[in-house]
């Protein structure tokens, strides 16, 4: 039964049917709106989609929910109806063949790194007071105000050659595929911050609960995250909207309409000679005849000589996401230098891959994977390359023109969790149902860059 009224006024148009454009047309159509979804891929989901493999809804890469999600009103809904799991957090940082518990304590970290390595690291930090007076004003500075000295300037004045040299380094170069000094400061948020051991030891050494306590354990959803989107699709086909997928817009025709256009597709679909660019991710889901390959749900891994960044293991996220006697590991593997069209999934490729996951510990020694298929994600990482932001700014400027609003994770250019993407939803409609326009919502939407990434 469709919950609209006769006289809900203009149609409303959002584009993108990702966590955003979900939850925006379902606020509109909770608010009496009439709602037209447009979705370019097949199916909604976005980044919270799933790849459906040995029949279980594999996550788009590794997913959690932080417990402060649940102060958002949406998964408070959802927690109503379908109760998160509350998890035990079991992360793991690789440190070439070491495994550190993630989050750390300072001494597995320094038996880890080893005495050497941790007394370099811990030199180059404390040699130089002005040094521990810009890692304490990190924050802060990273946002631009003038010159944007580069990602890599910026991290080696705060932290040291070593500490650069082993966290921070190898893992620009990993994702973005570019010299890290091309990369802007604005890299360096507090999230890339605690995968040194220097912020884990201030971090560690003065918290006591609260946010030491909110680290080690994460909310998640029993049937995965996109459990998510099957829910909003169900509450927005109670209220009379189905996503409309495969479907195809007209840019010049968006501005013709009587209400601005929530926009929660890609920027670059608006804008395309902006000079903003992704890296995008290669997914490799891995089926092993075990039970269980370990009780981590996440590896970490900085380390160049892997290919991957992050591994983890399905049903360490929900117990319900396993087969009897079977178990899944999604190993993500980011473009950056790779670039796309690569196969990891077969050949060569997947026996060098199967082969450092056993070097790191993370895999079994002769256990060969039941089956191995790969998925290529595309625009998951924004490269933020130095200037970035005044691009940005233009090419936001060029959408309100279009008479767009671009929200959301991609429609802002933004990295960001989940609850973040439903905030931004939620800001978008009540800025258009207060009748405001797209110009006013551009001029605001820059406070969104700085939202603070968990991990």
């Amino acid at each position: 039964m469709s919950l609209r009224p006769d006289d809900a006024g203009p149609e409303r148009l959002v584009v993108g049917a990702g966590i955003s454009g979900l939850y925006a047309a379902l606020l509109l159509a909770r608010a009496g709106r009439r709602v037209r979804l447009l979705e370019r891929a097949a199916r909604p989901g976005g980044l919270a989609g799933a790849e459906v493999f040995r029949g279980l809804p594999c996550d788009l890469g590794s997913h959690r929910l932080h417990p402060a999600a649940l102060e958002q009103p949406l998964f408070r809904e959802v927690h109503a109806r379908a109760p998160f799991l509350t998890r035990p957090r079991r992360g793991v940082l690789v440190l070439g063949e070491r495994h550190v518990p993630y989050p750390p304590s300072a001494p597995s970290m320094l038996r880890a790194l080893g005495l050497r390595a941790g007394a370099a690291m811990g030199l180059g930090f404390v040699a130089q007071r002005g040094r521990r007076a810009a890692f304490a004003r990190w924050e802060h500075d990273r946002a631009i105000a003038g010159e944007d000295v580069g990602f890599e300037r910026f991290v080696r004045d705060r932290v040291g050659a070593a500490a650069y040299a082993s966290f921070y380094r190898p893992y620009a170069e990993k994702v973005w595929g570019i010299p890290p000094a091309e990369l802007s400061q604005t890299v360096a948020k507090k999230r890339i911050s605690t995968t040194t051991p220097l912020a884990l030891f201030k971090e560690l050494a003065r918290a006591r609960g609260g946010a030491a306590a909110d680290l080690a354990r994460f909310v998640y959803p029993p049937g995965g995250i996109s459990s998510i989107i099957a829910y909003l699709e169900a509450r927005l086909a109670e209220a009379g909207v189905r996503a409309e997928c495969g479907a195809a817009f007209d840019v010049a025709a968006l501005g013709a309409g009587a209400a601005p256009v929530l926009f929660a597709g890609d920027l670059a679909d608006l804008v395309p000679d902006a000079r903003l660019e992704h890296r995008g991710l290669y997914l490799v889901y891995l089926a092993y005849p075990r039970a269980r390959v370990g009780a981590p749900e996440t590896y970490y891994c900085p380390d160049p000589r892997f290919w991957f960044g992050r591994v983890s293991e399905l049903q360490n996220y929900a117990p319900d996401l396993r087969r009897p006697g079977e178990t899944v590991l999604c190993v993500e593997i980011p473009e950056g230098a790779w670039g796309r069209g690569r196969d990891f999934s077969a050949g060569r490729p997947l026996e060098a891959l199967l082969d450092q996951l056993v070097r790191a510990g993370i895999a079994p020694r002769g256990v060969a994977p039941i089956e191995a298929r790969q998925r290529f994600v595309p625009n998951v990482y924004p490269l933020y390359r130095r200037g970035w932001l005044q691009d940005w700014r233009a090419a936001m400027r060029r959408a309100a023109a279009l008479g767009a609003l671009p929200f959301g994770r991609q429609a802002l250019f933004l990295h960001c969790n989940l609850d973040h993407c439903a905030a931004i939803a939620a800001d978008a409609v009540a800025h258009v149902e207060a009748g405001q326009s797209p110009e006013a919502w551009v001029l605001n939407a820059e406070r969104y860059l700085d939202v603070q990434v968990r991990d």
